[in-house]
């Protein structure tokens, strides 16, 4: 009798390649959450990026994946990016590690808010909706993202050309019959598409409030923008002339706005005079 062996390893774990914010993730999920590849896929079929043999011939090369490896386990596991014995919780946990790869690929490139970004359907102008999480950006962009473009509701990256890279990930969303956020993908939410990079025209500092039920409306000069901001940003001080390139781009794009409100559909006419009526 020959000895049993191991599968490969390759034969053990599903790749999803994702690609957002500018950079390029390769999610591997293990063995013992194989039952999570067909949900991962749905919820993050925005973000997939083709296969070598299925892209068009391109001069500038695909930029270099991180590797992002996740699996259900007993225990947490140090090797993994996410490990949890909870399905729910790991679909949660893949979210935030997918993020992290992409920030960690982007630092010293690029400025990265904690931020949703919403683009015009026509005109493709952007705002950035800023905000610490769980004050409201998902479901800002949730709210909205039907009439405008939904760029993401989490982590807004901007180039050296003024213009947000989408990442347009699954929104975690709070449901109160479940213990953990529902990864969902901006398909069931029918979120109009990114169609690409999007030019900043404005970007908003939200402040949720049940004392503003008609939203409260302030321009903020630079200075204090940049202090507002700059918590708000991740690794600001790996970027070269960080605070600089911060404060061109409000320049470039106008005052930033302070808005204090309760509601999000109110907020709809106050994007519309930004970037306009969709």
């Amino acid at each position: 009798m020959s000895p049993t062996t191991s599968p490969p390893e390759s034969a053990r774990v599903t790749t999803l390649r994702l690609a957002g914010a500018g950079s390029a993730v390769d999610l591997e999920i293990g063995t013992m959450a194989s039952g999570l590849v067909g949900p991962l896929t749905r919820a993050w079929r925005r973000c997939l990026r083709p296969s070598p043999q299925e892209g068009t011939p391109t001069d500038s090369p695909a930029p270099a994946a991180s590797t992002v490896r996740i699996d259900l386990t007993a225990e947490p596991d140090p090797s993994l990016a996410a490990s949890s014995p909870d399905p729910d919780a790991l679909m949660t946990a893949t979210t935030q590690a997918v993020t992290h790869a992409l920030i960690t690929a982007g630092t010293g490139a690029h400025l990265m808010f904690h931020a949703g970004a919403l683009a015009h359907p026509r005109t493709n102008d952007a705002v950035v909706l800023v905000a610490p999480g769980g004050t409201g950006k998902t479901t800002l962009t949730r709210t909205l993202g039907t009439r405008y473009r939904y760029l993401t509701d989490e982590t807004v990256v901007v180039d050296t050309q003024g213009r947000a890279l989408p990442y347009p990930k699954p929104l975690s969303i709070r449901t109160p019959s479940r213990a953990h956020k529902v990864e969902t993908p901006p398909d069931e939410l029918s979120l109009l598409p990114d169609a690409g990079p999007a030019q900043v025209a404005r970007i908003l500092i939200l402040d949720r409030s049940e004392h503003h039920a008609a939203p409260h409306i302030e321009e903020m000069d630079l200075f204090d923008a940049v202090m507002e901001l700059a918590p708000q940003t991740s690794a600001l001080s790996a970027l070269d002339a960080g605070l600089h390139r911060l404060a061109d781009l409000i320049g470039a794009t106008g005052p930033v706005l302070t808005v204090r409100y309760r509601d999000a559909q109110t907020l709809a006419p106050l994007v519309a005079d930004l970037i306009g009526e969709a």
